[in-house]
């Protein structure tokens, strides 16, 4: 997969002057992310059928706002800038990519990210920072689109995800650069059963639990 991403890192929220700022130690993040490209699927049908695919479109849109505070851990440039905020993540896999054993299936997740950077600044503008976070899914819909000709929306109640990162940075005089290799995982609970009835039968269907794991390195450019 490839895709973009940008970041706004405010330091002092609540400062009104120099010195105000020299000792307000908090900050805000607001991020946006796209990612698109190919996936594999490995799962089973609706009969319990083992099944594989590969080469499915996929794309996600995901932004979160967090909130924390800089804490110098020592006086040599160790920094700990622990946050939370808040975050929603929509996720489109084109299952029916596949033919008829498919269907387009949509996620949007709500969630809580709980994390913390750790940075140790150097000599001569170079940085190692490193990243680990904690998402604690709120609340989720799960579309399931062309399945028996009908649309499917299935509520999300239970899961988590992860997500690590090593951030190294060189910081020239009026921009930086960055390599940021990474790791990101969703494990996500059986969803609520949604009953659906035609002229005879009557339905049930659930988004049965899933994990998605995505690696990837970032390379960017700071202001």
């Amino acid at each position: 997969m490839y895709g973009v991403s940008a970041k706004y890192t405010g330091r002092g929220l609540f400062s009104d002057s120099a010195e105000d700022f020299a000792s307000d130690r908090s900050f805000l993040n607001l991020e946006f992310r796209y990612m698109q490209g190919d996936t594999d699927y490995d799962g089973f049908l609706q009969d319990g059928t083992p099944f594989k695919g590969s080469n499915i479109g996929d794309y996600y849109i995901e932004g979160a706002v967090t909130a924390g505070a800089v804490y110098d851990l020592t006086q040599n440039g160790l920094s700990l800038w622990p946050y939370l905020g808040l975050g929603a993540r929509h996720l489109v896999d084109r299952l029916d990519d596949l033919g008829d054993s498919g269907y387009r299936r949509e996620s949007t997740y709500i969630y809580l990210p709980v994390g913390f950077n750790l940075k140790q600044d150097f000599s001569k503008g170079w940085s190692l920072s490193a990243n680990g976070q904690l998402d604690v899914l709120l609340s989720g819909k799960q579309a399931s689109k062309g399945i028996a000709e009908v649309d499917i929306y299935n509520d999300q109640e239970e899961g988590y995800g992860l997500r690590g990162s090593v951030k190294l940075e060189k910081q020239f005089d009026k921009f930086g650069i960055f390599l940021e290799p990474f790791i990101r995982y969703w494990h996500i609970q059986n969803s609520e059963e949604v009953l659906i009835s035609d002229a005879y039968y009557v339905y049930s269907f659930i988004e049965p639990k899933n994990e998605t794991r995505e690696y990837g390195l970032k390379v960017g450019i700071t202001f």
